[in-house]
């Protein structure tokens, strides 16, 4: 099968989160098993430094305007890249926003991106089965394979959509609609994922769990007629892990390798953080977190639990994120007020990500929402028991504590006392050395593997392909 990719982030190339991660792990797991893929990306100003294969000259119009853009290509470990070059729009400090706010050309920006990809796949006669977009900023292309490419080669291609954060719409005022070439939708406004969830062939978000909040509000945010609508249309598959680069056995970045069967190595990572971040040595339980640090993520309820939790145990605390600036100046205080027992670090680092996952003795994840999350499932490798609130992929992927065969903490409610409970239900686990060895080792076996989660897409792209043979030869 032959693929095209429409997609902001490749992890290995451009990240900001887990978007990238999840198009990588796709990508080459579809390559590994024998089918062609091509990501086409934004050329963001960092891939500038990158050397490509060849160029090709891009021209369109796009809202009665001509526009004209290179798209480089290059392979990356059998998987083929496709970057899109315009340096008014995309070399850019940021590939989204200025630190505080999106950028207010985005909606120009990500339908350019859109047409552009559609319109090189047309000009140089590439042979696509299938067109697949993640989130927003792939979601006009869903549009214009329908409505400006009708009459083409590329009209019996179908298009899958996959929404890996529901929450991020690119929602924006109703002028833009004749710049865009997008006609008007029943809509006060232009919804770029309306738009798409409007216009693919299937939809799918990334796990079952955040798939049926979808179909109800709030979740929603909005649009859960159109989800409804199309439900029959709309599934959950759930992300993958590259175990190839988060296992402990092999990770680079850890002060000593250990596996299920030998946990020595835990604990040597775990002194050599402590040691790293002038934390004490400790018999209590280390509590770790790495996110982007926003409302989704659980700050508003998990600071505050933190902040009176800790004034009764003898646990200690590392967070690792950046994000927004109230929440990084509660966690500033929260170190401050708790010295020896809490450590906030601002930014991100790669290494300290992995150190913090081996580290742990329990990870911490209470997201308000969480269409899949990665961090639990490298945390049940890790034997870092995770600690979450049952949402989305958590719940699908986290089994609580104290039911058999348990892989981790859970509770329902978002709220402070729940995160308590929880925090405390940790420790009572903890203090059950054999207890809390068995649902390491549980979480330990679980295997989440992307080569299993290309099996689900493969089924889905088979459903869609079909499909569209019966539409055409019907038509």
């Amino acid at each position: 099968m032959r693929i095209l990719f429409i997609c902001s982030e490749y992890e290995g190339l451009i990240k900001t989160g887990g978007l990238a991660d999840a198009c990588r792990g796709l990508a080459q797991s579809l390559v590994a098993q024998g089918h062609s893929v091509c990501v086409v990306l934004p050329r963001y100003t960092p891939l500038y430094a990158l050397e490509t294969d060849s160029s090709h000259s891009v021209y369109f119009d796009l809202g009665g305007r001509d526009f004209g853009c290179a798209v480089h290509q290059l392979s990356v470990e059998g998987v083929d890249i496709a970057l899109v070059e315009h340096h008014d729009f995309f070399r850019r400090d940021r590939p989204y926003d200025d630190g505080e706010q999106g950028y207010s050309d985005n909606p120009l920006r990500f339908s350019f991106f859109c047409k552009a990809a559609l319109q090189w796949a047309l000009q140089t006669g590439q042979q696509f089965d299938l067109i697949h977009g993640h989130d927003w900023q792939s979601a006009a292309a869903a549009y214009y394979l329908k409505q400006h490419y009708q009459y083409s080669t590329l009209a019996a291609i179908p298009f899958v959509f996959t929404i890996h954060n529901g929450a991020y719409q690119e929602k924006c005022a109703v002028y833009w609609r004749e710049q865009l070439a997008i006609a008007p939708q029943q809509h006060h406004e232009l919804n770029f994922l309306a738009t798409a969830l409007e216009h693919a062939d299937k939809i799918n978000t990334v796990s079952q769990g955040y798939r049926d909040e979808l179909m109800q509000e709030p979740m929603a945010a909005g649009l859960s007629v159109l989800y409804q609508r199309r439900a029959a249309d709309f599934s959950g598959i759930l992300n993958g892990c590259d175990y190839a680069i988060w296992h402990p056995a092999y990770d680079r970045y850890l002060a000593a390798p250990y596996d299920a069967d030998d946990l020595k190595g835990k604990a040597q990572c775990q002194a050599a953080l402590r040691q790293q971040l002038q934390l004490a040595p400790s018999q209590a339980p280390l509590f770790v977190a790495v996110s982007r640090l926003t409302g989704q993520k659980g700050y508003d309820y998990l600071i505050p639990a933190l902040n009176q939790w800790l004034a009764h145990t003898p646990a200690q605390v590392v967070i690792m994120g950046t994000g927004e600036s109230r929440y990084c100046r509660d966690l500033t205080a929260l170190q401050q007020q708790y010295p020896e027992q809490c450590r906030f670090v601002l930014g991100f680092s790669d290494a300290m990500a992995h150190q913090l996952e081996a580290a742990g003795d329990f990870f911490l994840m209470p997201s308000l929402f969480e269409p899949c999350g990665l961090n639990q499932l490298y945390s049940l490798r890790y034997g870092t028991v995770p600690l979450v609130r049952l949402t989305g992929g958590l719940k699908d992927t986290v089994k609580p504590w104290p039911a058999r065969g348990a892989t981790g903490i859970g509770f329902i409610e978002p709220d402070i006392s729940s995160t308590i409970s929880a925090l405390q239900q940790a420790e009572q686990l903890f203090s059950k050395p054999a207890s809390y060895r068995r649902v390491q080792q549980n979480g330990m076996a679980q295997n989440f593997s992307w080569p299993w989660a290309a099996e689900q897409y493969l089924a889905l792209y088979q459903q869609v392909l079909l499909a569209k043979a019966h539409y055409i030869s019907a038509n």
